[in-house]
């Protein structure tokens, strides 16, 4: 067994806000950024410079969305990212930008220290972890993905830092795996209809279990765990350790 701590990196400690791309701004991702939300003002409240964000989402919001998401019963029919961001912008006086367009991983260039994917589309995550595969980037990748009852978390470097330990993405760890599944995507036309297919809870505890994550890598300065495995009846939530040995249970072996 062969555990390690992962520091911060430098570039969330610099004179200048931490750049954050979300893809995403549904289930997960609308709870997700209402925490991240409240990252940024704790940041700021200890002269830090906050977070740059932009969020891509080109979906609308729809009438099932509600109770389920971070959205009202007048959302339905607006753009996700633009209700969402514009929420957040107006409760804690931001100024984060709202792209309502799908990201294509392979033809847009992430300028980001920080890419926070919240989709379950199996098919973008592959493309992107295999597109950033070998480029150099000391950028982070920090991916959720749920099914109806568990989920996990991952966060990894995007391609290949400079220098350091590398952390293993979810494309690393999951590889095709993260294809399958995708065909059961499809849109509920009610919040009864959705529950019957996704349990309520998922999506709120996968939104705390990453913001956890990530406020332990802003405030302690460091990791032992880089991700986390979520059951929902029995409740579970399984760390992730930053180890040789839990990697190589993915089938991952090179941990340079």
């Amino acid at each position: 067994m062969t555990r390690h701590r992962f520091p911060i990196p430098e570039a969330f400690m610099a004179d200048r806000a931490i750049r954050v791309t979300v893809i995403g701004a549904g289930g997960t991702g609308s709870l997700f950024l209402s925490d991240l939300g409240r990252l940024d003002a704790a940041l700021r409240a200890q002269r830090h410079p906050g977070m740059q964000v932009t969020v891509y989402d080109p979906d609308t919001f729809s009438p099932a969305n509600f109770g389920r998401q971070l959205t009202t019963a007048g959302d339905a029919g607006f753009n996700k990212a633009v209700m969402t961001v514009g929420r957040i912008n107006n409760f804690y006086g931001l100024d984060w930008l709202a792209v309502p367009e799908p990201l294509n991983p392979t033809r847009h260039r992430l300028m980001a220290d920080l890419v926070i994917v919240c989709v379950d589309k199996g098919e973008f995550r592959y493309k992107l972890g295999e597109h950033y595969h070998d480029e150099q980037t000391e950028a982070l990748w920090m991916d959720f993905g749920n099914g109806a009852a568990l989920g996990q978390i991952v966060v990894g470097h995007l391609g290949k830092p400079r220098t350091g330990l590398r952390l293993p993405n979810v494309f690393d760890l999951y590889g095709a795996e993260l294809l399958a599944g995708d065909d059961d995507d499809l849109p509920s036309c009610s919040l009864q209809e959705a529950l019957t297919r996704q349990k309520w809870a998922i999506n709120l505890n996968m939104a705390t279990a990453g913001a956890t994550l990530l406020s332990t890598l802003l405030f302690d300065g460091e990791l032992s765990e880089h991700g986390a495995l979520i059951r929902l009846n029995p409740l579970q939530v399984s760390p992730l350790m930053i180890d040789t040995d839990a990697w190589a249970g993915f089938g991952y072996e090179n941990a340079d």
